[in-house]
């Protein structure tokens, strides 16, 4: 009987000591602030949101049922060869040049996975900027292929925006955010995500909240927040509290499509239809599996999305610099590629760190196809 009484201690006492740190590891800044009081009554509002959490059009979500959990620790402890870049080129774009950029002109420089910096109107334009170390709460997981970026953090220019799509650790990162805050102007956010730049120390007046199918105008740049297929959290207790979203951004001479993440979905076309068509879609196409499939594009899909929203040409992104998932590195866009062709779609795959202008003859180089 006392056996069996200190053995019930022993678990009560460890479930306390796993719950009292857990609790402290989740008091970390990097976890951000769920939305809470005005700002959870105001997102309620949201068709999106079923007074609890946010929810995808048609309740589309992953179902992760203990079989399917199963399967996916099962796909995770195989072996797959290719996952990970021996050496990966990383480009440098001229400083000088950026900082004096024409405003008649529309650049991008592609820092790797989703992350851009965008020159629009004369506006620098940051999208998603996931520039830290690790895709994830802590440093010592999923880190970068490479840790030499395009441009360093310090080396921004002045930031005249910065556009988020959901809070995930691959596209919303703690780190980046510390070290640009003082240097940007202006945030535009699906709603909720504003929780977590406020809970790290930026102003609430800089930063704007939208809901799917809303509209803004930046200094002249118009930003549409559109729908995607997929969801957010950023800790145990706070999937879904916040929205995600993809962009629809028109300057004077240009419109570009920036699709965050998604799930393949009749949104794209209800996008192209309603904006359409663009001189440039930016689809992600990486980090899939079938075990997840409704929240992530398969490549033929992201090439039928590119489609379906009327791209002059398609830059596949979410590929590259982070293994997220079980595909070998250039699995994406060799499979893109041959989908790109089957459906008579330009497409454009510029090295990391390479700039391109917009208007000019876009052509590139399978770069990846001698990397191992």
């Amino acid at each position: 009987m006392k056996f069996l009484k200190f053995t019930l201690l022993g678990i009560i006492a460890f479930i306390l000591l796993i719950s009292v740190a857990g609790y402290f590891v989740l008091q970390q800044p990097q976890f951000g602030q769920k939305p809470m009081g005005v700002n959870l009554e105001k997102i309620k509002e949201s068709p999106q949101h079923n007074g609890k959490i946010f929810e995808n059009a048609g309740n589309i979500e992953m179902d992760m049922t203990m079989s399917k959990f199963i399967e996916i620790m099962k796909a995770y402890m195989e072996d797959v060869q290719g996952k990970i870049p021996e050496s990966l080129p990383i480009l440098h774009p001229d400083l000088n040049i950026i900082e004096n950029t024409s405003d008649t002109i529309t650049a991008l420089t592609w820092f790797g996975h989703s992350a851009f910096l965008l020159e629009m109107d004369g506006k620098k334009i940051v999208l998603d900027p996931m520039l830290g170390p690790a895709a994830a709460p802590f440093t010592f997981q999923v880190n970068r292929f490479s840790d030499d970026l395009p441009i360093g953090i310090e080396d921004l220019p002045k930031i005249d925006a910065v556009i988020f799509s959901h809070d995930h650790y691959d596209h919303l990162d703690y780190h980046t955010i510390m070290r640009i805050k003082d240097r940007v102007s202006q945030y535009y956010v699906p709603l909720g995500l504003g929780s977590h730049l406020i809970h790290w120390g930026i102003e609430e007046e800089k930063i704007i909240e939208l809901d799917w199918w809303q509209e803004v105008s930046f200094d002249g740049i118009q930003l549409a927040c559109t729908p995607s297929q997929h969801f957010s959290g950023r800790a145990l207790n706070d999937r879904a509290s916040t929205l995600w979203c993809s962009w629809v951004i028109e300057g004077k001479k240009s419109k570009v499509f920036f699709s965050g993440d998604s799930g393949y979905f009749p949104g794209f076309k209800k996008i192209g239809e309603k904006y359409g068509p663009f001189d440039l879609a930016m689809v992600e196409c990486g980090q899939y599996n079938k075990l997840w499939h409704e929240i992530h594009m398969l490549p033929e899909e992201s090439a039928q999305a590119a489609v379906d929203l009327n791209a002059e040409i398609m830059m596949p992104i979410h590929w590259a610099m982070f293994e997220l998932s079980l595909h070998p590195w250039k699995e994406p866009v060799e499979r893109l590629s041959l989908k790109a062709a089957e459906l008579n779609l330009p497409i454009f795959t510029p090295k990391i760190g390479e700039r391109f202008t917009l208007g000019a003859a876009l052509s590139s180089e399978s770069w990846w196809e001698n990397l191992n």
